[in-house]
């Protein structure tokens, strides 16, 4: 299901105009413990220790950051992916390809976006630094803050669902949402 969502958010990416990187896709599953055992240091070294308002502010910066220190650790590309989360309860972060090309045409409107990033690999496996922390915050929790999703977005569990829009960075460059990024 998800790498059908995926092909389609490639689609929707080369017909709203913009750069869409070759996606190579790849049977079986990458992220293993030993492999994740690695996440921690490319977080630190990319990203410092930041506060738990900055993961949930800096969601696009983050990931967008360690697109390449991840891409090394997995050893193949991974993918910048833009898109929204499902859960149970809501939409997260939910944008429409109306509200997506409506943004990439006027820019942005005001200083916060809802939208939200991860990771996408070629198995179609999934990273994601940030929500857990964005889900706590939301919902009050301490539970959560700073955990990570990493897995196949298929086999999750409780009712989430990962919905992928648009891939690559082109939208971030040409909607002006990079210029924010506290790099």
């Amino acid at each position: 299901m998800y790498k059908q969502e995926f092909k389609n958010a490639v689609e929707r990416t080369k017909g709203f105009g913009l750069n869409c990187p070759i996606v190579r896709f790849q049977e079986g599953r990458l992220l293993t413990p030993e492999l994740m055992g690695g996440f921690a240091k490319a977080f630190q070294e990319h990203i410092g220790e930041p506060d738990v308002e900055d993961v949930v502010a800096q969601c696009l910066s983050f990931h967008f950051r360690l697109l390449e220190p991840m891409s090394n650790i997995v050893g193949m590309p991974c993918q910048f992916t833009i898109g929204y989360v499902e859960t149970n309860e809501r939409l997260m972060f939910h944008q429409t390809e109306e509200s997506l090309l409506n943004i990439l045409e006027n820019g942005i409107k005001g200083s916060t976006l809802n939208i939200h990033a991860w990771l996408t690999l070629p198995t179609m496996e999934i990273i994601d630094l940030s929500l857990p922390t964005s889900y706590a915050v939301i919902n009050n929790h301490k539970e959560g803050i700073g955990g990570v999703i990493a897995q196949h977005p298929d086999e999750l569990t409780g009712g989430m669902k990962y919905h992928p829009m648009l891939i690559g960075e082109d939208f971030l460059i040409k909607s002006g949402a990079m210029i924010g990024f506290r790099i």
